[in-house]
């Protein structure tokens, strides 16, 4: 059974708990790999100095030799290594390729029964290695074998987790098939195999496109683990790329050939003049300090540099996840080696899968990092959303304002805002052309409009960007005629290249508001405007239904004049957020969005067992989900009822609808409201 939750995310990335016999521990995680004879720097010492929470060892090595195999029978590994946190093991698949021995040198089965037998955390199949130089064929077939004997291993594993491996060379097709069949299998850990050599030789890319291909496949409950993954240089978008956890026998490699690992990359003792870092090591020594030592002692003071700067690294990795920064991070360390670029660049074509699995929500800020930029998932989904949503199609009066987008609209442009929010969007839509896309007036306060920065001079792709997204928002409108404001901005370029026939240009706001024969605000319409583009954007056109409904009424913050409440009667229906200019639905609303019958995307279903608890405000537990939707994202603003479909409560999922379904802990959906509550 799968002892694996996830607690926060970014991108395809998560900080999640795996619950093993011998603790819990926080992903995604480096675990330092451990000889069993041979270490210089003890597991305890790597817990109690490094903060590293788990360990990987060798069983064939442990099996191969008495003086090791006798005491991890009688000890256990745990005894052997004389570590009480959990340990992971590998069966020798790696060794078996190394060193060219006999496909008959290791038994499936027996390795198997070792790791069992020895008290293994997670053990690991025998799976067959796969050179990248070696042709399709061979590649075939050793798929083949390894999922054969993933078949025979996966229903003896006994009360041990076992990680059942992915291979496929550089195919990505064969990559998607082993996935695929090993998702079928009682698995509990997936790592992605034969990624070693690629990463020796600078592959990224390749190592992108692999475990793209097999992540895409595998279930969600499961951790990603990118065997061979030990330099800190590609921790940041690896786990970018859904992994969760990563091993590494490079601190020693690297160590006794006399290198320092670096998030930047590897340098010589030898080349140095200055200590590259903060970290212990490089805070108490010159290079020439550790150049006079004795061998023994260098090579262990710089395994130790490498130990600190790859747990540093795995550190911020985690907290950029937790910032919703883990993608500005991907994109400062692919500066520092052209294959990294290229390793993002490879990226590009999986962005929409990137999109389902991250978090709808977010209030973090978006940098600027580079052309990358424009796929990002909070940036896509908002112009999908304005293309797909935006509940008005049809005006009189198409006005387009270009804009930089680094103060808000309204500090610049109020009197245009205030001529346009007095009149019906069947008059005049205003829209923004800005570096993330074309933003209708209605939705400026949605996240990320307001908190994108971009620098003054636009790059050619950002500017083809914005060109596309105009185009594409001009062409699903019918409208009269279109007003421009034309003034000076970064998107010149944009504006000059328009096809369109503008039937105003006008450069100052009082012209422009004159060709609209400005109105008065009657009766608020400008907030219901709003409401109706908003409820639109977060729950479909649907849900812009109940801006129309009677009595509504608005609290507006004095201090931003952006709505906060939205009340029917004096019920409390919804409070916008103000960091993300999204509404949070109360019971009351809940039951409004209900009687608008809107997509069951929103809707999360859960067992009328735990009917009264969630009635009660209790947060929905994953393995009580009884329906919810592929497409709902994790973030989202969702209803939760019975299997009837009664109303129990509102909230935010934590999960994403497949990730409900196959989850059996963790919290679903954290109730804000409830019935009862």
């Amino acid at each position: 059974m799968p002892r694996f939750e996830i607690r926060t995310r970014d991108g395809l990335a998560r900080v999640g708990r795996l619950t093993t016999d011998h603790g819990t521990v926080q992903t995604p995680l480096l675990m330092p790999v451990v000889h069993p004879g041979k270490s210089a720097i003890t597991p305890t010492e790597l817990r109690e100095q490094f903060g590293f929470q788990m360990v990987i060892t060798n069983s064939y090595i442990i099996r191969s030799h008495d003086r090791f195999r006798e005491p991890a029978l009688q000890e256990g590994v745990h005894g052997l290594l004389g570590f009480d946190g959990p340990i992971m093991t590998d069966s020798g698949t790696f060794q078996m390729y190394f060193h060219e021995l006999s496909k008959d040198e290791i038994d499936p089965i027996e390795i198997l029964e070792f790791q069992k037998a020895i008290g293994s955390d997670i053990g690991t199949i025998l799976d067959a290695f796969s050179d990248p130089d070696v042709g399709r064929s061979q590649v075939e077939q050793d798929v083949r074998v390894s999922l054969e004997r993933a078949a025979i291993s996966a229903p003896r594993k006994g009360n041990m987790m076992l990680a059942g491996t992915v291979q496929g060379g550089v195919f990505q097709d064969l990559r998607e098939h082993s996935a695929m069949s090993l998702a079928t299998m009682d698995f509990d850990v997936h790592p992605i195999g034969g990624v070693v050599p690629l990463m020796e030789r600078y592959r990224y890319a390749d190592i992108v496109r692999c475990t793209i291909g097999a992540k895409r496949h595998l279930p969600p409950n499961r951790p990603v683990h990118l065997f061979g993954c030990g330099h800190p240089m590609f921790f940041a978008q690896a786990t970018f790329l859904g992994c969760d956890f990563f091993d590494s026998a490079s601190y020693a490699k690297f160590a006794e050939a006399g290198r320092l690992m670096l998030p930047s990359g590897t340098v010589h003792l030898n080349q140095l003049t200055e200590m590259p870092c903060s970290c212990p090591v490089c805070s108490t020594h010159t290079p020439d300090d550790l150049l006079s030592l004795p061998k023994e002692k260098r090579d262990l003071e710089l395994m130790r540099h490498n130990l600190h700067a790859a747990a540093a690294e795995m550190r911020a990795v985690r907290q950029a996840i937790h910032d919703n920064k883990l993608f500005e991070l991907v994109a400062q360390r692919a500066r520092n080696h052209p294959s990294l670029i290229e390793a993002l660049q490879s990226l590009v074509p999986f962005h929409q899968m990137i999109e389902r699995s991250d978090a709808v929500g977010k209030t973090s800020s978006v940098f600027y990092t580079g052309p990358e930029t424009l796929v990002r998932p909070e940036i896509q989904r908002f112009n999908r959303s304005v293309l797909e949503r935006y509940p008005t199609r049809k005006t009189r009066n198409l006005v387009l304002i270009p804009d930089d987008a680094r103060r808000p609209f309204s500090d610049t442009l109020g009197t245009v805002i205030k001529a346009v929010r007095g009149r019906s969007s069947s008059d005049v839509i205003l829209a923004f052309i800005t570096p993330l896309g074309v933003v209708p007036w209605e939705l400026e306060h949605v996240h990320p409009v307001q908190q994108c920065i971009f620098p003054e001079t636009l790059d050619q792709a950002t500017l083809t960007f914005i060109e596309e997204s105009l185009q594409n928002f001009i062409g699903s409108l019918e409208f009269k005629r279109v007003l421009l404001f034309d003034r000076p901005t970064s998107l010149d370029a944009v504006v000059q290249s328009l096809s369109l026939g503008i039937d105003v240009r006008s450069q100052t706001a009082t012209d422009l508001i004159d060709h609209l024969h400005e109105s008065a605000d009657e009766g608020g319409r400008w907030i219901r405007r709003k409401l109706e583009a908003v409820l639109a954007h977060q729950w479909g056109k649907e849900a812009s239904r109940i801006a129309a409904l009677d009595d509504l009424d608005a609290d507006i913050s004095r201090a931003t004049g952006k709505i906060r409440h939205v009340r029917q009667g004096g019920a409390l229906l919804f409070t916008m957020v103000p960091t993300t200019g999204l509404l949070t639905p109360s019971f009351e609303g809940g039951l409004r969005l209900q009687d608008a019958e809107i997509s069951p995307t929103y809707v999360v279903k859960v067992d009328d067992d735990v009917r009264e608890f969630v009635e009660d405000g209790k947060s929905a537990l994953a393995k009580f989900v009884y329906e919810a939707s592929d497409e709902l994202r994790a973030g989202e603003e969702v209803l939760v009822t019975d299997q009837s479909g009664h109303l129990l409560g509102v909230g935010r999922a934590v999960l994403s609808g497949p990730e409900m379904i196959v989850f059996d802990r963790g919290v679903a959906v954290n109730i804000r409201h409830s019935r009862k509550a």
